[in-house]
């Protein structure tokens, strides 16, 4: 079960990285997720599948940052 806090992160995510251009995208992602995207043989976009794997990153970022009280 999601938290309302949890979908607000992820709205706000999705939007910010749908309005970012293919370098942008690709400038954001780390070392890890750069050869993620790099070693992708899908059938879809590199560009959509670099999109979800930084829409990825910066959700774990985002909800393992530490709170005000630790």
């Amino acid at each position: 079960m999601s938290h309302f806090s949890n979908d607000i992160i992820a709205d706000n995510i999705i939007s910010d990285v749908a309005d970012l251009n293919k370098l942008q995208v690709m400038n954001r992602l780390s070392n890890a997720n750069l050869k993620k995207v790099a070693a992708y043989v899908g059938d879809g976009d590199i560009v959509d599948y670099a999109k979800d794997v930084l829409m990825d990153q910066m959700f774990d970022n985002a909800v393992n940052m530490p709170g005000p009280h630790g």
